[in-house]
C-alpha cells in the first residue's frame, strides 16, 4: 500500500485558505449574534479587530 505523493495532493493558495477562514468564522459571529437577538454593525466589528475583508464578506451576506 503505497501513501499518495505530496504533488499529488491538491494545494490551496493563501486567498482560497483566506476566504475558507473568513467564511467559517463568518457563520460562527452570525450564530453568536443571531443567539445573542443583536445585528451585525459594522463599526463594532471593526472596533473589535476584524478586517475590513471580513466585514465587507459580512455585509455581502
Amino acid at each position: 500500500m503505497q501513501k499518495a505523493s505530496t504533488s499529488a495532493k491538491r494545494v490551496k493558495s493563501d486567498d482560497q485558505l483566506l476566504d475558507q477562514a473568513i467564511s467559517q468564522l463568518l457563520g460562527a459571529v452570525k450564530q453568536h449574534a443571531k443567539a445573542k437577538g443583536k445585528p451585525l454593525k459594522r463599526d463594532q466589528m471593526l472596533k473589535e479587530g476584524y478586517s475590513e475583508r471580513f466585514v465587507a464578506k459580512a455585509e455581502e451576506a
